[in-house]
């Protein structure tokens, strides 16, 4: 489980991070918004993970296969 922080900054905007991603953030002009926006961060962060040029090196027998994440922003 993530947990998102949301805080007022300037202008009234929120910023809003994963606390145990500090890489994903972002801000909007309302909280709604930047959890919407924070969604979407995590999306491309978990998306950028996956990006390679390199081709996957094998490893023994394992298999690999691709997997949905649902995100279920309450």
């Amino acid at each position: 489980m993530f947990t998102a922080v949301y805080e007022l900054v300037e202008d009234g905007w929120t910023q809003a991070h994963i606390e145990q991603l500090p890489a994903v953030v972002t801000a909007a002009p309302t909280a709604a918004e930047a959890k919407e926006l924070l969604v979407d961060a995590l999306s491309e962060y978990l998306l950028s993970l996956g990006a390679s040029d390199q081709p996957a090196a094998p490893v023994g027998s394992a298999q690999r296969l691709p997997f949905e994440i649902v995100i279920n922003a309450a």
